[in-house]
């Protein structure tokens, strides 16, 4: 099995899943576990309270959208036994008299729409509304995923995902600090290159420059708009042998409203592993108890997803390796 940047679990990668076959019922929404995150209030809240939360969302929208949207995910009696999206598509594109290349362009500006209310709460059956004020920085961060890829001990790659709204005007670049070595590559369909530089005593900022959309010169990002922000880590190749990998967490530098971090095993399991949550760096548990404890599901991976998370604080997961 191999782990890459296909595998970084995001809101807006699930809410496009769930659009596919049968559309938003209960047995595609238990295996998106970061939508049922951001619709659920309490473990004992059922399927069908978080529907009409969904539908809630949904109908925030422009009425355009919310049409579109509600079809797409075969949410009305018209659709709710059209198992096949493409189906969905024509159908509403017929009400239109639209094609179905049009439906899809207009699913997909409606799905970011989506993402933005599910992300803020702000819709009327919301579990969690957030306050959203122009952050630090001027860049309200709506979603931050990361993988983290483990190989028979050994870290093998980062792969990092942010989906950021810049609300500072014209703005050239954007800078995540880490404090590692390693080698940043940014999506090759991105929208973004990066210039690393050493912080004498601190690690790292790696600066990542807005491109225009050829990819030929760079081209500031305008104010109120949305951006996603997609790259890898990898070790540094300086010959040295690297260590056993026994912890993997992130101290985020601005707040987030969703945050989604990954650790996926190829080869061999840790015995045990345990997680943390807004720990500091002397606070975090070393050993795993009945209250962090911590099982990989069927693809080797631990995850964790947060609501409203904020800087500073340690969230992630430790592991040992021998019993």
């Amino acid at each position: 099995m191999r782990l890459d940047e296909d595998d970084v679990a995001t809101l807006h990668q699930q809410l496009t899943w769930l659009t596919k076959r049968e559309g938003f019922i209960q047995r595609r929404l238990s295996q998106v576990g970061i939508v049922d995150e951001v619709l659920r209030g309490s473990l004992e809240d059922s399927f069908e309270r978080l529907r009409h939360r969904f539908v809630s969302a949904i109908h925030t929208l422009p009425v355009e959208q919310a049409d579109l949207l509600l079809d797409v995910f075969a949410l009305t009696p018209e659709t709710e036994n059209i198992t096949e999206l493409m189906t969905r598509r024509e159908f509403h594109g017929a009400k239109l008299g639209r094609g179905v290349d049009t439906v899809r362009t207009r699913e997909a500006a409606a799905l970011k729409a989506l993402h933005s209310r599910l992300v803020t709460g702000r819709y009327a059956q919301a579990p969690l509304v957030l306050d959203v004020p122009e952050m630090h920085g001027g860049l309200i961060y709506e979603e931050t995923s990361t993988l983290i890829v483990v190989e028979d001990r050994r870290w093998q790659a980062t792969y990092e995902h942010y989906t950021f709204v810049n609300m500072a005007g014209e703005l050239d670049y954007v800078t995540i600090g880490r404090s590692y070595p390693g080698t940043v590559t940014p999506s090759s369909t991105g929208a973004f290159k990066v210039n690393s530089r050493d912080v004498d005593g601190a690690g790292w900022n790696d600066h990542f420059w807005h491109l225009n959309t050829d990819r030929t010169a760079v081209e500031p990002m305008q104010d109120q708009e949305r951006f996603d922000l997609r790259f890898r880590i990898t070790p540094p190749e300086d010959g040295s042998e690297p260590t056993p990998m026994t912890l993997g967490s992130r101290a985020l530098h601005h707040r987030s409203l969703l945050f989604t971090l990954r650790i996926g095993f190829v080869g061999e399991h840790p015995c045990s592993i345990w997680k943390f949550e807004g720990a500091s760096p002397y606070a975090r548990p070393h050993t795993a108890n009945e209250y962090n404890r911590v099982q990989l599901d069927t693809k080797s991976t631990a995850t964790m997803t947060l609501r409203d998370v904020h800087g500073g604080l340690f969230n992630g997961f430790a592991w040992n390796w021998d019993a």
